[in-house]
């Protein structure tokens, strides 16, 4: 990254193998944007939130899949992404920022930074810019260049070194959709709304009508009277809607008429903008069926894990690494919002069948961990199909492995059982 024309603090290892090949350009053919003022809407921020919220959750994962199966990999850049990828964010609240900012603009940027030799990811830093632009130099390097809210400053950074997740997709090369034009007429309309019920409020508990002075004033004078008697019983602050005032001037009310409240409109602007976003009032207060919360996980949470997946697995990742069968990919719980007879069926066919062990089962069903409860307990009444009949006269695979330890395995098999026992009376009486 550069800032300006100098290399400083924080940024300098990122940018500084690439002084000489990338130098920031000002060209026609890029795609420059400011960023929106949705922050300020109410609305948009109840669903950036929930959108968020749920995004948040999910569980970044450096997998291996090749032909022995899958392998979940713990080495330094799993633990970057599942504990903190940069110094003041935790992994939640790095999932929370991209999503939120992924409502507001349909463009998030994250930038990666490095070691000083490029070896080693540092952290991944999510920024908020003031503008932004992408475009490519005379090389057709590919350059991202913005205004970092942080500090005010400019800086200008390789596309490669940034995490770009988009949203509507459908009209620039390189941007998102901003949702700034697409939603301004409704969200104008239910500003104009909010303004009208406002002015009900303030108008509710005041005085209108007219002042008959009985004594001889010019106007200048009357005028004063007007406005010292407006100011003191006419403003909000009047409460009661009670004024007191002598026999020089007689106070004739006028009749008002309370406009209605314009409810169904409102309504209609809000679940438009609802939908813009895919989301309903149920989203939004965390009250969805499981039924309805996988509708919503693969229509808003799932195609974000995606596009995280590709992104992450592309630029943090080497061509050796990915060609390996290496990824990085977002997982998330679908049973969060399932009722406990839901989570019962379920886990208990996994638990069955060794997929789930002891702990994974008390956690699902919301309760805690148990000494020895990290097995996987299995019915000997499931075989592979091609060892029935092995099986059935109690021979092996066919290996030439010597048989395990018979003492061992009755302790493991004993503990195990001794563990499946305690994990169930604790649930018969409630944990």
């Amino acid at each position: 990254m550069r800032k300006g024309g100098n290399d400083t603090g924080i940024i300098a290892n990122v940018f500084g193998a690439f002084k000489a090949k990338y130098r920031p350009l000002l060209l026609s053919r890029g795609e420059y944007v400011p960023t929106g003022t949705l922050r300020d809407n109410d609305i948009v921020g109840a669903i950036a939130d929930a959108i968020a919220k749920n995004v948040g959750k999910l569980q970044p994962q450096v997998v291996r899949k090749d032909e022995k199966g899958m392998t979940i990999k713990n080495d330094y850049l799993a633990r970057i992404l599942t504990l903190r990828p940069c110094p003041e964010m935790s992994t939640y609240d790095f999932l929370y920022r991209i999503a939120a900012d992924l409502v507001y603009t349909s463009n998030s940027f994250s930038v990666i930074f490095y070691n000083e030799d490029f070896t080693r990811v540092q952290s991944i830093q999510p920024i908020t810019t003031k503008s932004f632009r992408i475009f490519e130099d005379d090389k057709h390097h590919i350059l991202f260049r913005f205004r970092w809210d942080y500090d005010g400053e400019t800086y200008t950074v390789p596309y490669q070194n940034v995490i770009h997740i988009k949203a509507r997709y459908n009209k620039k090369r390189f941007l998102g959709t901003s949702p700034d034009i697409e939603l301004k007429r409704s969200l104008d309309l239910v500003e104009t709304s909010g303004e009208i019920v406002k002015n009900i409020v303030n108008r509710s508990n005041s005085l209108a009508g007219y002042l008959k002075y009985n004594n001889l004033a010019d106007d200048k004078e009357l005028k004063q009277i007007a406005k010292d008697f407006q100011d003191a019983y006419m403003g909000a602050e009047n409460a009661g809607g009670i004024a007191a005032i002598d026999s020089t001037v007689e106070f004739k009310e006028i009749a008002q008429r309370t406009p209605n409240v314009p409810v169904n409109q409102i309504t209609f602007l809000r679940d438009n903008v609802y939908r813009y976003y895919g989301v309903n009032e149920k989203v939004l207060t965390s009250t969805l069926s499981d039924q309805e919360w996988i509708s919503f996980y693969e229509n808003v949470i799932e195609p974000i894990a995606i596009q995280l997946s590709y992104e992450f697995t592309f630029k943090l990742l080497t061509p050796r690494e990915i060609g390996y069968g290496n990824k990085i990919e977002f997982t998330a719980n679908l049973l969060q919002y399932a009722t406990l007879q839901t989570r019962d069926t379920i886990g208990g066919n996994m638990f069955d069948r060794g997929a789930m062990t002891i702990n994974e089962y008390r956690a699902l069903m919301y309760y805690g961990p148990v000494d020895d409860g990290d097995v996987r307990m299995v019915s000997l009444n499931y075989v592979k199909a091609g060892d029935q009949s092995l099986y059935q006269v109690g021979q092996g695979s066919g290996s030439n492995n010597p048989p395990p330890d018979p003492g061992t395995q009755q302790d493991k098999q004993r503990r195990a059982m001794e563990a499946a026992a305690r994990a169930y009376f604790q649930t018969m009486k409630g944990g």
